[in-house]
């Protein structure tokens, strides 16, 4: 039986934050995709696969020092996804000001590994998203 999906997300947030990138990319399936949207960032992408969660990590060095992923609230909103209130921060490398940034994002998890990710600016666009998606 594997490990319930906020198990997986707090683990995966925990690796984050103690500079374990290596060990986080192990809590993300080799084909999971991660969502940058417009309004969540400067420079959206889509990241796939563990060479794309290593690319969106390595995209603040020289830009932010000290990054955070914290892990605010959690919640199990379906059987396989999580609704995580996060906040992002750092400080500007060059400038020494420090970056703010709380979102809601939205991660699957199948069989242990998150497969999906996608961060939102309010809890209400992220609930939105998932009854959306459910209706596919």
């Amino acid at each position: 039986m594997s490990d319930s999906p906020v198990s997986v997300v707090r683990a995966l947030f925990d690796r984050v934050n103690a500079g374990e990138i290596d060990g986080a990319v192990e809590l993300l399936a080799p084909d999971a995709v991660f969502v940058v949207p417009p309004e969540a960032s400067a420079e959206p992408d889509t990241y796939r696969g563990h060479d794309g969660a290593r690319r969106y990590f390595s995209g603040f060095d020289g830009i932010l020092d000290d990054v955070r992923f914290e892990l605010l609230e959690i919640e199990q909103v379906t059987d396989d996804t999580v609704l995580a209130a996060t906040r992002l921060s750092g400080r500007g490398t060059t400038t020494g000001i420090p970056v703010d940034q709380d979102t809601f994002v939205l991660l699957t998890v199948r069989d242990g590994l998150v497969i999906w990710i996608k961060p939102y600016n309010e809890r209400d666009a992220a609930l939105a998203a998932l009854r959306d998606r459910a209706e596919l």
